[in-house]
């Protein structure tokens, strides 16, 4: 598409801002650069192993205290309010490809801020299932994982499939979603050779108590993979 193009198209569809609505005239990206250079930064205090909320002087969360997890640990680039969850919003209930671009090219900006996210072989996206990407048209993850593997050098595996439907995991409490979840993610077949011994970065959008990622990485676990941890672009508060 030309500049001149570009600049006709803007006169007419004037593009908005995806969190506050003002104008974005030529700014590059669904944020206006206010909103771009203020999403919120992950929680504090934080648990060491699911970047959650966590009270009092012990450094895990209490879901995460004295438990062994297939996930070994969890980061995030944003907190899930703010510009971040509409930027999310934004991709994920409109179909906005250059908001999931932006999310994904954030993600990959904040890796260097998580060195413990550093060291690992190869990047695999949650799927979701395959009515639910016919309908959004994308897999969203995948789409995030594209741009942080683009950084990263990292080779995006083709490792895991959604193995049966569940309602919307945003509508589910903490155990509601370990019901819903568990045997819902499956390795694909003939994975073992792309997983054996390896280390696994997954990637997803939002993460709200962990499950999702953890019942990835039993899969990969179950696969071969030496080592599995979870990246999401925003972290939600989290769940009772």
């Amino acid at each position: 598409m030309g500049i001149y193009l570009e600049f006709v198209l803007d006169l007419l569809l004037p593009r908005a801002c995806a969190h506050c609505r003002e104008d974005l005239g030529r700014a590059d990206g669904p944020l206006c650069r206010s909103c771009a250079g203020s999403l919120p930064p992950p929680l504090e205090p934080a648990c060491v192993r699911c970047a959650g909320r966590r009270g009092g002087p012990s450094p895990f969360c209490a879901d995460c205290a004295g438990r062994r997890f297939s996930c070994r640990l969890i980061r995030a680039a944003a907190a899930h309010r703010g510009p971040a969850a509409s930027l999310v919003h934004a991709f994920k209930f409109r179909g906005s490809r250059p908001a999931v671009k932006a999310a994904g090219r954030i993600m990959a900006a904040a890796l260097t801020l998580h060195p413990e996210l550093s060291g690992f072989d190869a990047l695999a996206a949650v799927p979701v299932h395959p009515r639910r990407e016919r309908e959004r048209g994308y897999n969203q993850a995948e789409l995030l994982a594209r741009e942080v593997a683009a950084a990263t050098g990292l080779p995006l595996l083709d490792a895991l499939e959604r193995a049966r439907a569940a309602p919307p995991s945003w509508r589910l409490g903490r155990v509601e979603r370990r019901v819903e979840l568990a045997g819902a993610y499956a390795p694909r077949p003939h994975v073992e050779s792309l997983v054996s011994g390896r280390s696994i970065l997954l990637i997803d959008d939002v993460c709200a108590t962990g499950t999702t990622f953890e019942e990835c990485a039993a899969a990969l676990r179950a696969a071969g993979a030496a080592d599995a941890a979870g990246y999401a672009f925003a972290r939600a508060g989290s769940f009772t």
